[in-house]
C-alpha cells in the first residue's frame, strides 16, 4: 500500500492480525497460520475481529477471474502501524523499511474492518447440490468453503442435498472417506454447483511400506520415499523449516526444477500448500484417497490440467510430506508420474 500525497516513498505492508494468513507469496512466508493463534510482531500479539465486515472484505479481495481481481474494494481498516527504520535514497528522499517482502516497507497490522464496498457490487452467495453414487440427494453431507488464506466455512446439506454459503470463497471441498474426494474452484454469485459423488473404493491408492530402512535403496524423501527415473538427479534445500528435494535433469541447474518433494513442521493440504489447482481454473482434475496397507487414509493424490495447458500433480502423505510437479509436456508429466507412483512409506 502507498499513501497518496505523502512526500516520502511510504510503502506500507499490510498484514492481518490473528490467524488470518496472507494470500500473497513473499519472503515473509505468511501463506499459512495455525488456527486459533495471534500474529506476533516484536513480542506484541495482534488479533482480528472476524465479523461480517471482515468475512465480506476477505472474500472480495481474494475473488479472482483467472489471474485478475473480480472486485475493486474499499474499506476502513483499523489496526497498528509500525514505521520501521528510516533510510535515505541516493536522491535524499526518506523511506521506511524493515517489514514485508525483502524488508521493503513499514507495517500495518489490520485488527478490524468496516464500511466495506465494492465495484461491481458484491455477489458472494454460493449454492449447490450434492448427489450420491446412486444419483439421489445426499442429506447431512459436510461441505467446506474456503477463501485463500482465510478461515473455512462449513455447512451440511439438507434433505434435498442442497447447501449454501454467504460471503463465499472460491474453493469448495467435499471430503468423506466413503467417497472420492472433490475439490472445486468456483465463482460465487454464478450458477449453482452440482456435485455427483463416486464410491471411494473404486479409486483408493494403496501405498506399500518400504522394504529397506531409510533411503538405503537409493530412494529420496522423508516419510514418503521415491525412486528417481534415469537421467534425473536431486538437490536438498532447507527454507525456514521446510525441507525439500529439487528434482531436475542431469547436467541442468536446480533453478530448472519441475518436481519438488518437501516436508514441513505443520499440516499440509492441497489448499494450504499453494497448489496451482486452487489458483487457476482446471480443464480437468481428479483426486483419490491414499491408504496404507492396513486401509488407513494417509493422504490425498490430486492431478489435473490447467486452462493454460500445464499438467500438474500433488500427492500429500501423512499430513506433512508432499510431491508436486507442474509441466507443459504430457510426456514429461508421464515421467514425473512414474516417480510419484514409485512411493513407499518409510519404516519407523
Amino acid at each position: 500500500m502507498f499513501a497518496e500525497g505523502c512526500h516520502t516513498q511510504q510503502g506500507i505492508w499490510l498484514a492481518f492480525g490473528g490467524d488470518v494468513a496472507s494470500n500473497v507469496p513473499s519472503t515473509v512466508n505468511d501463506i499459512h497460520r495455525t488456527p486459533g493463534t495471534e500474529l506476533k510482531v516484536n513480542g506484541v500479539s495482534y488479533g482480528i475481529e472476524k465479523d461480517e465486515n471482515f468475512r465480506k472484505f476477505y472474500a472480495l479481495i481474494t475473488a479472482e477471474r483467472g489471474d485478475k481481481a473480480t472486485y475493486r474494494v474499499t474499506a476502513t481498516l483499523i489496526g497498528a502501524f509500525l514505521a520501521g527504520e528510516q533510510h535515505k535514497t541516493p536522491s535524499g528522499e526518506s523511506i521506511f523499511m524493515g517489514y514485508g517482502h525483502l524488508g521493503c516497507c513499514s507495517l500495518f497490522v489490520i485488527t478490524k474492518v468496516s464500511e466495506v464496498e465494492s465495484v461491481p457490487p458484491a455477489s458472494l452467495n454460493l449454492r449447490g447440490t450434492v448427489l450420491g453414487p446412486d444419483g439421489k440427494p445426499m442429506e447431512g453431507f459436510s461441505v467446506v468453503n474456503e477463501v485463500a488464506g482465510g478461515q473455512p466455512q462449513q455447512t451440511t446439506t439438507d434433505a434435498g442435498g442442497h447447501f449454501k454459503f454467504s460471503d463465499a470463497g472460491s474453493v469448495l471441498l467435499f471430503k468423506d472417506p466413503r467417497f472420492r474426494p472433490v475439490i472445486l474452484t468456483v465463482e460465487p454469485g454464478s450458477t449453482p454447483v452440482r456435485v455427483s459423488l463416486q464410491d471411494a473404493t473404486l479409486s483408493n491408492w494403496i501405498v506399500p511400506a518400504c522394504q529397506s530402512v531409510g533411503g538405503s535403496d537409493g530412494r529420496i524423501g522423508f516419510s514418503a520415499l521415491f525412486k528417481l527415473s534415469a537421467g534425473l538427479e536431486s538437490s536438498p534445500f532447507d527454507d525456514d523449516g521446510i525441507k525439500s528435494y529439487f528434482v531436475f535433469p542431469h547436467g541442468s541447474e536446480p533453478v530448472e526444477v519441475k518436481f519438488v518433494i518437501s516436508t514441513g513442521t505443520g499440516p499440509v493440504t492441497e489448499e494450504t500448500n499453494g497448489s496451482v489447482a486452487s489458483k487457476w481454473s482446471d480443464k480437468w482434475s481428479k483426486r483419490r484417497w491414499i491408504k496404507d496397507v492396513e486401509g488407513k487414509i494417509i493422504g490425498m493424490d490430486s492431478r489435473g490440467q490447467l486452462e493454460n495447458g500445464e499438467y500438474w500433480r500433488q500427492a500429500i502423505f501423512l499430513d506433512r510430506d508432499s510431491a508436486y510437479y507442474s509441466v507443459r509436456s504430457h510426456a514429461v508429466a508421464r515421467s514425473m508420474n512414474q516417480i510419484i507412483d514409485s512411493v513407499c512409506i518409510a519404516k519407523p
